[in-house]
Order: C-alpha cells, then structure tokens, then sequence
C-alpha cells in the first residue's frame, strides 16, 4: 500500500471531537473575553443554535454551535485540515442578515473555507420534510499554491455531559410528524447498524444518511473516523485474504462515514462542495432517494432566497435605521414562520422547532400577534383560528394533552390575541369564527372564579413562571381581566349587546376582586404588586408587571406602578430581568454527599439540601417594564425602554436569535445547567418585536402614540425611520422620519379606516424642540406631545439633539458589555469568585 493512499489522520482525540468544552456553569466560572473575535459580529452565547427549515414544513433542522448539521436522526460533521480538526465555528451570520441561510466562515494556511447551510422542502414523497443542503466553498487567499483538506462524517449524536443519551445543544426531534416508512427504527441508536457507500452517498443498513460530491472525486473515504472498514489483507507474495466479520460496532459518538477532499488551489483559485442530508435517513432504492439526488442546490437555494424575501423583507412594515434592529425584525419574523407547522388544515404556533417543538398557548397567541405587526396577517389568523380548534369543550384554553390544568392565564392571553388581530384586520369572518370560542371562555372565567372564595383564580403550584405554589397568582388573573377587556369589545363588534353587558358586568366584578386582593398585598409590600397576590411570598417578577399593557389595569403613574417598576428595576441583570430557577445542587450534612464550600454561590438551605439561589436571566419578561415605560413616556421612561431594547439585542447570537431563559449573569453566557433551551425562542422574539413596534406606533384607547421611545442613533442627521402600512387598530399608517441637521420632518398618510381621536407625536427625551409646523401651521407641545388632528400629513420640528445625549446605539452597548465583562473576569483570575455586583445596570 502506497504512502499517498494511507489513512491521512491520527486518532481524533475525544474533546476534539466534541468541537466544544463542557458548557456547565454550576461551578459559578467565566468566559475568557477572547471568546469574542475582533471584527467579528457579537454573538453573546458561547453555544448558539439556529434552525434552517422550509415554511409551514412540519418538522425542521438545528445548525449546532459548532456548525453541523442535526436532524434529531443524528448529524453532518465537517472537518478541515489534514490530520482532520473538527470545524467548530461559534459566530455565524445570515445571508442578507435575515433569511434561514446559515453562513460562516473559517481559513486555514491561507485557504478560507466558506460554510453556506439552508433546507429547502422538495415536494412529492419529501413534502413537509426538508432536505438539508451544505455547500462550502475552498478559495486560497494565498499568493502559493495550497492544498485545501475537507471532511464530511455522519455521527448519530453528539456528546453529552448529562446524565442523558441527548448530545448538549441538541434536541429530540418530533419523529410523529414524520413518515413512518421514513422515520420507524431510525430514531434510537443501534449499535447492530451496518454502514456502507454508493458511489456519492454513505448508506446505514441501505438508507441514504447523506450525500457527497463526486466531483472532485474525494481523496479517501473511511466507513468510521479511524479505521477504514475495508476488511481484506495482501500477502506480498500476492494472496489477498479478507478477514474478520461484518461487525460494526460503534458509539453513537462516533463519527462515520468520513470522506475527505484534497483540493490544490491556485492563487485566487476556489472551489465548491455540496453535500445533501434528508432529515431522516431514506431508503436508497425509494423515490424520495431519486428526489434527493436530482435536486439542485444552487437552484433550490435560489428559490430560497426568493421566497423569503417576497414573504419578509418585502412585506416588512416596519423599517429602522439601525442595522442590528432592523435585522432583528425581519430574522425574527422568519424564525416565527419557521416555528409553524402546517397538518392538513391546522396551522400550529410553536414555541420553535426544538425544545419547545408543540403548541404552547400563551407563548403562542403572543406569536401570532407579533407576526400581526409585522405583515404577516395570513399566518396569524390561521394559527388563531387552531386557538379556536383546541379550545376545551368547557371553554378552556389550556395546554393540549394535561389532564390538569393550572395555567389560568391561558385563556385570557387566547381572549386578548383573538380581539388584538380582529382590532388590526376588523377581520369580521374571522370574528364570527371564534366568537363562539369567546361565549365559552368567559363563561368559564366567571365559572372558575366563582368557585374561589376571594372571586379570583384559584391558587396553584407551578414549576416554572413566578415559581410559586399554593397561592393566587397576580399574572394569572392579569390575563383574566385583559381577556375580559377584549370580549367585551369583540360582543360589541358582533353587534351582540347582550353578550356585551354580561361581560362588561364581569369584568367589573373581576376588577372589583382583583383590586381589593392587590390592595391587600401592597399594604405588606411597600407598595410594589408581586407575583404572589397573598400572603408573604413575592416570586419572580412575572406577568404581574403586566400593569399598564397590553391593558391600562392602572393609572400609569399610579403610586404602586412607581413602586413596582423601580423595585423590579432594581434587581435587573445585565440590564434584564432575573428568574430563579432553585435547583438543589448539593445535599447538607448527608453521609453520601461530600462536603463542600460553594464559596461564592448563591445558596439556600433547606430540609437536607443546598438550592442554588443564583438568578438567571428571563429574555421575554423585560418587555413587560419596557411597555410599562412606553405608555408613562417621561423622559427617564423613554430611556428607560430604550436601554432594554438594546440590553435584549445584547442578549442574541450573531444570527439575532434570543434564548428563552438559563443564562446566568457574568457567567459562561450559556444556555444554563441543563443545556436544552436551544435558540431561537419564539416567546422572546415576539415580544421584543412588538416592543420595537409599540416603540414607532402604539395604540391608547382611541388615540395613536407616534415616536413613544426612538434611540438617539436613529435620529442622526441623513437617518430615516419608516412605517409602510403598519397596522394599527385604526387602519394602515404610513411614515417616514427624516432626520436633518437641526430638524425632523415627518410625513404621514393615514390611518382612515377608523380615525383615531388625536394623534400624538412624543418630544423624544434627548430632543430640544424650538419650533413645530403641523401642515404648516404652528403647533405647540403639550406635556412632552405634539397633539395633532387625525388629518394631518406633515409635521416639522425645529430643534437639535441636546448636547450632554448619550449616543447609545446596539455597537456601544456591546462594547460596554465586553468591557465590564473583562473588568469582572480579570476579578474572577485573582479570586476565583464570580463579582455579581452591580454594573453596566447591574
């Protein structure tokens, strides 16, 4: 056997084939701040997770940290270099900083190898199954010739530092939205599995796991990733013997299946590789098989690209001058859409299309109204109407498939979103549809609170959200009453006065309880509304923060709104809000637990075990104070909102995805212990989207609210903020903000549908207003307004931004964080104790 035809690598040592270290943040430790690469975008998670998938297909694909490709059937590994290194690249982008293109980038001896990852679904046997494409281009930026090595490999799973067969980062795919003849057998690991080759593909027991080029024809091919698997021995004196058996044992970590390319490369010469992974391993001899190795890459990624800038970027209503905003929007908009499922004739609002791969109604509606704001009306509906479907024959909207139920606040949210939509469209056939839904679920609000003897929803014990048990939760009630608002309005809409008064008579009576009950708990609390809405217990802040929005429950600057904010403020975390999650990470005193100090870590003791009491942080709760501060819109308010919408930005991976919880502050910047809460999550787009909207338009009872809170970056000279046709619950606005040296000029057109009563333009808080014309005419400010007319097209101030501003933008937000961060690492190398002090807003 020649020298150029033996195996070209060593043994890969294990940690290297994770890709990653151990991600556990137990221990209480940091990150090295040169994690985060100079020039490189900012992503604050040191394992982000993003989807690739195909609209409305049911089921999708992860881009893992490292950048593989996992399906829930196992993964496609890549490699660089020879010996071979495992590619692990943690800062990725999206193609035009938006579509479910997943790009990234490494070099190597001067060739840059360039990463391109999408899904495309192919329709006929695959429809509703997408095939995932990966192309990776080789381009020697060398002025010498180079030789370029890339590796492909199959491995069922990933490494896990659990106690659990699930690789970190990954997730359990939903194999029942699969064909079974695709998916039966494929899913749980089989040691007795064979592998083989075709000619392009490496086949498991005679099913296709992926495809490689054949063009350029690979270097070398081996069936594991240190041993070729081609079991025959030559005599030199010219016998050929094969040996040993067909047995492949192996580790569901192994990878398999490698094939590697050398490529040499001229200077400025490139290269391109396509690889194709069905999301479950197909029959090789099947028509799905034949589809997948007729399709094009470069077309399908054509039509990628085309359809989601027709569905997103075009449709876009909302248009801000801000690179890392702006993208947040239209990113999130697609991951929205991503997240769902289309079967038959449901469309299914997911949480994503991982952990939280299942309809979760509160998270939900908030996502159908988020797609609302955004232009994406359609998909809203459909997916509310299925709110409709999945209603309880009682009236009930709680989880599908428990057969207890304690999330109260479930019905109210579907109440307040099937209003809130029929408020933006006046969607008048989706009305009737649901207003059945709407006749049930009040009668089973004011069935279920009169059951309770303080006329509230009953106490429960939930291991989640404000982490309480057995008392009346504030959040759940919250909801009950904004439900209640929106049935009101929607028996009104229906012409139903009947139905209207007998709704307008329980949401008096509810409020009635509501306040006596809150009234109560503030005279123990220094004014501050908890999560607990009796006894001595607060929780987390939860959606007791839900006081001025989606509803006005309060004066805005009720005395205990005041209270509530700044107390809630006060606890905030990299400029977030903190959840406690009190896990028991030790035994106290116990024979067979070892001793330990848990020197600096927050600790609880009690009945026998230490519970951590370390806060982490909540990504889709901050909205609740932001929307808090949009509607009491003083200047410190505006700041205030301004603040956390970058704090929120902070907190997303290059590819603008945001986590849901588990991230503990100055600490590993992960997705906490148990490392299942995998990016994007719906719940905290949702919300930071209809944040940033309620930011350029808001709705207050008959009036519209323009400019309630804009960040100074957004107003330098040259700058435009624009609206085409946003919705509001007044009709389509259109408006575009110009910014000049010493003025702001805006032009309006509409709403009409509706007229609100008065439009009001806020004085932004950095602002000096000198003078204003509104169609010409002068107008005056009035408490920090401009009051208009509804017909007014054009408004002009005259002004400049004041001179002690602080020019906050998303750039200097990440650059005060990588400088606190330092300062606080460079703490933790002399005392090995995490610094939780306050800084940069705790």
């Amino acid at each position: 056997m020649s020298a150029q035809n033996k195996l070209a690598y060593s043994v890969i040592p294990l940690f290297l084939v994770w890709g990653s270290a151990v991600a556990q943040d137990v221990g209480g430790g940091m990150l090295d701040p040169a994690l985060d690469t100079p020039g490189e975008p900012f992503s604050y998670f040191w394992h982000p997770t993003d989807v690739i998938g195909a609209l409305y297909a049911p089921v999708a694909s992860e881009v893992t940290p490292e950048g593989y490709i996992y399906t829930g059937f196992g993964e496609l590994m890549f490699f660089v270099g020879n010996p071979v290194e495992p590619v692990n690249v943690r800062t990725k982008t999206l193609r035009k900083g938006y579509m479910p293109v997943v790009e990234y980038q490494l070099v190597r001896h001067g060739v840059r190898y360039d990463f391109t990852l999408f899904a495309a679904d192919l329709g006929g046997p695959l429809a509703g199954v997408p095939v995932n494409f990966a192309t990776v281009e080789l381009t020697n930026e060398s002025d010498q010739e180079r030789a370029a090595f890339l590796s492909s490999a199959y491995r069922f799973m990933a490494p896990s530092s659990r106690m659990s067969a699930l690789g970190d980062y990954r997730f359990h795919q939903r194999t029942d939205l699969i064909p079974e003849t695709l998916a039966k057998g494929q899913s749980g690991f089989n040691s007795a599995w064979l592998y083989s080759f075709a000619k392009d593909a490496l086949l498991r027991d005679g099913r296709v796991l992926y495809q490689f080029p054949v063009d350029p024809k690979p270097y070398l091919a081996a069936l594991a990733l240190n041993e070729y698997g081609v079991r025959a021995l030559r005599f030199l004196s010219g016998e050929v013997r094969p040996y040993g058996s067909a047995n492949q044992a192996h580790h569901p970590q192994l990878p398999m299946g490698l094939v590697m390319y050398r490529v040499v490369l001229g200077p400025g010469q490139r290269q391109k590789l396509v690889f194709k992974m069905p999301i479950a391993p197909l029959p090789e001899a099947s028509e799905e098989a034949t589809i997948l190795k007729a399709a094009d890459c470069e077309e399908q990624l054509r039509n990628t690209t085309a359809i989601w800038e027709e569905l997103v970027a075009n449709r876009s209503p909302l248009h801000l001058p801000e690179t890392k905003v702006h993208e947040y929007l239209l990113a999130n908009t697609v991951s929205q859409m991503l997240a769902v499922d289309k079967i038959g004739d449901d469309y299914v609002m997911c949480v994503n299309k991982f952990q939280y791969h299942r309809y979760y109604v509160g998270n939900a509606a908030s996502m159908d109204i988020a797609l609302d704001l955004v232009g994406q009306d359609e998909i809203a509906r459909n997916c509310l109407l299925y709110a409709r479907k999945m209603q309880f024959p009682d009236g009930n909207c709680g989880l599908p498939g428990h057969s207890q139920q304690l999330w109260w606040e479930m019905t109210g949210y579907v109440l307040w979103a099937w209003g809130r939509h029929w408020q933006l469209t006046r969607d008048q056939d989706f009305l009737e549809q649901v207003y059945p839904g709407v006749v049930a679920a009040v009668d089973f609000i004011k069935r279920t609170t009169s059951q309770d003897p303080m006329g509230l929803m009953p106490p429960v014990a939930i291991v989640d959200d404000a982490m309480l048990s057995g008392v009346r939760q504030t959040g759940q009630n919250v909801w009950a009453l904004v439900g209640l608002y929106g049935a009101v309005r929607m028996a009104e809409a229906m012409g139903k006065g009947d139905d209207a008064q007998t709704f307008r008579a329980e949401l008096d009576r509810y409020r009635s309880a509501f306040e006596k009950a809150v009234a109560a708990k503030v005279a123990t609390t220094g004014n501050v509304i908890t999560s607990a809405l009796e006894g001595t217990e607060w929780g987390n802040h939860w959606d007791n923060l839900l006081m001025l929005y989606p509803e006005p429950l309060f004066d805005p600057f009720d005395p205990r709104v005041t209270a509530t904010i700044r107390q809630s403020r006060s606890t905030y975390v990299e400029g977030l809000l903190p959840f406690v999650f009190p896990m028991a990470i030790a035994k106290a005193g116990a024979p067979d637990w070892p001793d330990t100090s848990h020197g600096g870590l927050a600790l609880v003791e009690q009945e026998g075990y230490l519970f951590s009491d370390m806060p982490s942080i909540h990504y889709w709760q901050t909205p609740d104070n932001s929307q808090n501060a949009l509607v009491r819109g003083k200047a410190d308010d505006q700041q205030a909102a301004v603040r956390d919408l970058y704090a929120l930005l902070l907190h997303t991976s290059s590819t603008h995805a945001p986590q849901e919880f588990g991230t503990v502050p100055w600490g590993s910047r992960d997705l906490g212990i148990s490392m299942l809460n995998l990016l994007p999550d719906g719940a905290a787009s949702a919300k930071t989207i209809e944040l940033v909207r309620n930011m350029i338009v808001r709705e207050f009872g008959e009036d519209l609210y323009l400019l309630s809170a804009v960040s100074p970056e957004w107003l330098k000279p040259g700058k435009v903020i624009e609206t085409v046709d946003a919705p509001t619950n007044f009709g389509p606005l259109s408006l575009r903000l110009e910014a000049g040296e010493e003025s702001l000029s805006l032009s309006l057109a509409g709403p009409d549908r509706d007229p609100p009563k008065r439009l009001l333009v806020r004085i932004p808080w950095f602002w000096e207003l000198a003078e204003a014309e509104a169609d010409g005419k002068a107008v005056e400010a009035e408490d920090g307004h401009l009051v208009l007319g509804p017909g007014v097209r054009q408004l002009k101030l005259r002004g400049h931004v004041k001179p002690d501003t602080p020019w906050w933008s998303f750039d200097r937000t990440v650059a005060e964080y990588k400088q606190e961060y330092r300062r606080r690492y460079e703490d933790f190398l002399r005392t090995g104790v995490r610094n939780t002090s306050l800084g940069l807003a705790n």
